[in-house]
């Protein structure tokens, strides 16, 4: 279903801290939580603000891939994903100047179509460059490495 979007538009979070590890989010209306397990003095209750940026990157990737599935004629019935973020803690602990937090991250997407290959690799492709998670990771330094896998 294609919606008409502006070509610039605000999206407005608000938060604030619960606690030294806890933070709460709201857009739209809607509560984003954040959280860090016990060993860093958190609860354990929402995922951590990293996982979560991880997570955007994979519901990011979800929605480019199924529109640009849409332009590309292709039909998907699912898409499934992992990711991994390799985590360069140096810089937030002082230990060394570091260019990107996350100088690797691994991302598998498993597709379910029956289309060829070489459409899945268009697929990947298009995906990656128009996705605004995967522009801005790879613009801060992250090198993904996509593996695009039929299911």
């Amino acid at each position: 279903m294609a919606h008409a979007m502006p070509d610039l538009f605000k999206i407005d979070v608000k938060g604030k801290a619960i606690t030294h590890a806890r933070s709460e989010m709201v857009a739209r209306g809607k509560v984003v939580a954040t959280d860090e397990p016990p060993e860093r003095g958190g609860t354990d209750l929402f995922a951590t603000p990293l996982e979560t940026m991880l997570s955007s990157f994979l519901g990011c990737t979800n929605v480019i891939a199924n529109y640009v599935a849409g332009l590309l004629k292709m039909e998907l019935r699912g898409l499934e994903f992992e990711v991994c973020g390799h985590f360069d803690t140096r810089g937030v602990f002082g230990k060394a100047d570091i260019g990107t937090p996350f100088p690797v991250i691994e991302l598998t997407v498993f597709v379910l179509t029956d289309a060829e290959d070489a459409q899945i690799e268009q697929l990947k492709t298009i995906t990656g460059e128009k996705c605004p998670v995967s522009v801005l990771l790879r613009r801060a330094g992250c090198e993904i490495k996509e593996n695009w896998v039929r299911k």
